[in-house]
């Protein structure tokens, strides 16, 4: 009789588990992704990348994307055949298959019936990083706040060489626009500035949207733009330059995000003259959405343009005077992070302006 009544709680639990949160969670990550993901997605290889999710509970499943339906095996037997349907925007029918192959994968593994908790959480890590190397979902106990990390570092220095005011910043952080403008108030003999990215990975953009507002007036230095390309969003630098004269800035394959867009803002605005390597080429952006069992998802949603229109996600950002070799008639991408030379070349550059 104990036994009868422990089988009973078992299923009990298995289908109020697979009706209450399998449905409900999964259909709030497809359909956010559906919604804000960058461009439209393929929903048939994101959901068969998802149920990928069942290996990180139990390696002995297998999943197999067949021409009308998707193989789910278990120790080389089917235990889930999963129809794609013939809409494949119908999200519905993927959530009520995903369910079905959930509670299909805890009745035949052991491992997956004592870890059935976890199963949504890693069927959507998967679908999400199935997108690109940008996006990702944190449960709620593995979420870490990146940007408030950020603003404990400075990662910031300035020194006046002669005559010359050297600026190297390597991260965006909340002190940067007004550090960056503080070093110009304590130099005002400057008759030139460095502004050094290299190896700049980025980082909080408003903070380098202050910095391009110190050295431009009234210029537009990037816009964004999503899924639906005519939906942009300008970002100008205001009037008033703190600073207007002869302006370096060093650039390196590690110069990245917003580094990029800040580089290449001012050089499509002929307010900077770019010397060093090809940057990095990161330039989307994420949105952090919260999820309704508390975790996150870091969705890529839009992506920066350079004033004149040209994408920088991939393509990076290419120096007026490259300090490295041409391939393929493109600077080449080198970290050039304690090159010595670049800061010599920038101020033999900038004696020619000044």
């Amino acid at each position: 009789m104990k036994k009868l009544i422990l089988i009973f709680v078992a299923f009990w639990c298995s289908n109020a588990y697979s009706e209450n949160v399998d449905r409900n969670l999964l259909n709030e990550m497809l359909t956010t992704l559906n919604r804000q993901y960058i461009k439209p997605i393929d929903n048939v290889a994101v959901v068969t990348a998802g149920l990928n999710g069942l290996k990180d509970v139990d390696d002995g499943f297998v999943v197999s994307q067949g021409v009308d339906r998707i193989y789910i095996y278990y120790n080389r037997k089917i235990s889930g055949v999963i129809p794609i349907p013939k809409d494949a925007d119908d999200i519905s029918a993927w959530i009520n298959s995903i369910a079905k192959a959930i509670e299909s994968s805890i009745k035949v593994s052991e491992k997956a019936s004592l870890r059935d908790f976890e199963i949504p959480d890693l069927i959507m890590k998967r679908m999400v990083q199935s997108l690109d190397e940008y996006s990702h979902y944190y449960s709620e106990y593995e979420y870490n706040e990146d940007e408030e990390n950020n603003a404990i570092f400075t990662l910031y220095a300035d020194r006046m060489i002669d005559d010359i005011l050297y600026l190297r910043v390597r991260v965006f952080n909340r002190q940067t626009g007004s550090m960056v403008k503080q070093s110009l108030k304590n130099n005002p003999e400057a008759k030139g500035v460095i502004l050094d990215l290299r190896n700049n990975s980025g980082g909080i953009f408003n903070e380098a949207l202050k910095v391009a507002k110190l050295f431009c007036d009234n210029e537009i230095i990037t816009y964004t733009a999503g899924r639906n390309a005519e939906n942009k969003h300008y970002y100008t630098s205001g009037e008033g330059a703190f600073y207007s004269g002869p302006l370096i800035v060093i650039t390196d394959g590690g110069t990245a995000s917003a580094a990029e867009v800040l580089a290449a803002g001012l050089q499509e605005q002929s307010r900077a003259k770019i010397i060093g390597s090809h940057s990095f080429g990161k330039g989307t952006i994420q949105k952090i959405t919260v999820m309704g069992n508390g975790g996150r998802l870091v969705l890529t949603s839009e992506q920066f343009f350079t004033p004149s229109g040209k994408i920088i996600h991939k393509k990076g950002i290419e120096p007026d005077v490259c300090l490295n070799h041409i391939v393929d008639g493109q600077c080449e991408k080198v970290e050039r992070a304690n090159n010595e030379e670049d800061i010599e070349k920038a101020i033999e550059i900038l004696r020619k302006e000044m």
